[in-house]
């Protein structure tokens, strides 16, 4: 078996020693076939030199292209068989004919399709013919140079290489080999990216991509890959372009609503809002959302849509922001993205839109102090330090600061109160803390015991120490409780 093997690769060696001999191969290739010619004739599989000749083959036919075709063996020949398998005689017969030099007839090749412009052009006649260099024997080695030598002539990447030296064509062209179905190369990933990169190419390219996509805008702003078209779109387009695309997404008042509301839409439609440039395009945006104003505000996705509007809008043209956020207050401010859209309106209002939405925030300041979300926007008004603002939530709050100090979110309302109020409300809250027939229970409350310590911090003169005297008969209790540990630790008490 191994000794069939050794022969299997020793007469696959023979005809690449001739292909070498081709190639420029000299004296060492001679060497090489007479060495596996004897290893061969030692093993029996080839006659030796003094075996007769075999009968002489008839000449070779040649095909359409000028080779020669082999007659190789059949069944039943018998003038073709040898004494042995293998004979190196019949081998010489019929191989010099495969090494013989072929002329090249272009006519011929230009008639088969090939490209003649792939064959490699002449040496100049000074310059000396080039070397090709030896292949190696080694099968890896084989395979490199095999690879190189057939990327070398391949007539695709040579006219690959041709058009790319002649120039690259234009780019126009490849987009009109889009056009009927440029929508569904955006919904694609790399689609997509194709076309985000040809928008960089010039004006001429925006044009054609526009007309492509325009009228599947609202499709393409809600869709995961479509939607990064959109903006970039957005940033290039002109004025003329940019307008067509508001009056489409506007048409109808919902559209630019559900697209804002989906999480791919929100970034789309805030790009939307950050292109704007006329009056007339805000005005048709704002009176689009209008009617999802509410919805909006309290979404995930949509809320950003808003507060893009309060960010990139004047004062005026958020007017319909402001009188929702007014008239829905209550709803908008108890709510987790609507607290943070609220103290954002009351941030970019200005004159009276923001005297009539902080008014209405106040007048319903002791149901949002009691609320997880609420009691933020109540704090965000205290901190505005608005006369009238702040006066109506003392009314609102007076008489009922104990309940409010005994609960997790308003506690939080009345110490920004001992903060920030006048000193007279001031002195009506400690007062009211103090009129309380067991202070020891506040002392001990989990969230009663910070609106202590913040009346301590906050107070002074006959106040402070009316507070202090009555803390002080419940010094042994401080030391005790874990949640009278703050109040113990003020220097006073400790004296």
């Amino acid at each position: 078996m191994k000794l069939d093997r050794e022969m299997e690769m020793l007469l696959n060696e023979i005809p690449l020693l001739h292909h070498g001999g081709l190639l420029g191969g000299g004296a060492d290739d001679d060497a090489d076939l007479s060495f596996l010619i004897h290893e061969l004739a030692a093993m029996g599989v080839v006659d030796g030199d003094d075996d007769p000749p075999p009968p002489p083959l008839p000449p070779p036919a040649a095909d359409f292209l000028g080779f020669s075709i082999f007659n190789y063996p059949k069944k039943g020949d018998n003038h073709l068989v040898s004494s042995h398998p293998f004979s190196i005689a019949n081998y010489c017969a019929h191989m010099p004919s495969l090494f013989d030099p072929l002329p090249f007839d272009a006519s011929t090749a230009g008639a088969d399709g090939w490209d003649i412009r792939c064959s490699p052009s002449p040496p100049p006649p000074s310059a000396p013919p080039a070397a090709t260099p030896r292949p190696s024997r080694c099968k890896n080695s084989r395979k490199k140079n095999g690879g190189a030598m057939a990327a070398a002539a391949s007539p695709k990447k040579c006219g690959g290489a041709t058009a790319a030296a002649a120039g690259k064509p234009a780019r126009g062209e490849s987009l009109a080999g889009l056009r009927g179905f440029m929508c569904h190369v955006a919904r694609d990933q790399h689609g997509c990216r194709f076309l985000q990169q040809r928008l960089d190419d010039g004006k001429r390219e925006v044009d054609a991509i526009f007309a492509g996509v325009s009228r599947h805008a609202a499709q393409l702003m809600v869709d995961p890959f479509g939607n990064y078209l959109m903006q970039k779109l957005l940033a290039v387009c002109d004025a003329g372009q940019r307008k067509q695309l508001v009056l489409t997404l506007t048409a109808d008042p919902f559209v630019l609503v559900r697209i804002s509301l989906n999480v791919h839409g929100t970034r789309a439609v805030q790009k939307l809002i950050e292109s704007l440039r006329t009056r007339e395009e805000i005005r048709l945006v704002v009176d689009a959302l209008r009617p999802g104003f509410l919805e909006l505000i309290k979404d995930p996705n949509g809320n950003h849509v808003v507060q893009k509007c309060l960010q990139s809008f004047e004062a005026d043209d958020n007017k319909a922001i402001f009188d929702a956020a007014s008239v829905h207050c209550l709803d908008i401010g108890m709510q987790c993205h609507g607290c943070c859209v609220l103290q954002r309106c009351i941030a970019r209002s200005r004159g009276e839109h923001r005297e009539k939405l902080v008014a209405a925030i106040a007048c319903n300041g002791f149901e949002l102090a009691q609320d997880a979300y609420g009691n933020y926007v109540v704090q965000y008004v205290i901190d505005l330090k608005i006369p009238n603002a702040n006066s109506s939530l003392a009314q609102q709050f007076e008489g009922k600061y104990i309940h409010l100090s005994m609960q997790k979110f308003s506690s939080n309302v009345v110490e920004k109160c001992l903060k920030v109020f006048k000193e007279a409300d001031k002195a009506n809250i400690i007062l009211e803390l103090l009129a309380m027939p067991h202070l020891e229970q506040l002392l001990q409350h989990p969230y009663a015991n910070y609106v202590i310590y913040s009346a301590l911090q906050n107070s002074k003169g006959s106040l402070h120490s009316a507070l202090t005297n009555a803390i002080r008969p419940h010094v042994e209790l401080l030391r005790t409780s874990p949640y009278c540990k703050r109040i113990y630790s003020r220097a006073l008490l400790k004296k």
